[in-house]
């Protein structure tokens, strides 16, 4: 139980992060999203929650060499696929 409440702490002050970073490495690993009748890669669904939270978003394939200026970064790097 100690090890879960720093954890929640620590998403809920990502839930407030205003200016958020996407780093997606593997560009072309692509899945069907049936919802939206299209392919999507990985950080798709990450970036629209994050715009539905009125966060700030840039995502690209190319990571920043300066990062200070973000208050999270999520790094998409592919999904396991069989």
């Amino acid at each position: 139980m100690r090890v879960v409440i720093p954890m929640l702490l620590a998403v809920s002050g990502l839930c407030l992060a205003s200016n958020v970073c996407i780093y997606n490495y593997d560009q072309v690993d692509l899945i069907w999203d049936s919802a939206l009748g299209d392919s999507i890669d990985t950080g798709y669904w990450v970036e629209q929650t994050l715009l539905a939270l009125g966060d700030t978003v840039d995502s690209g394939t190319s990571l920043p060499t300066d990062l200070s200026s973000y208050d999270a970064v999520f790094m998409m790097m592919g999904m396991f696929t069989c």
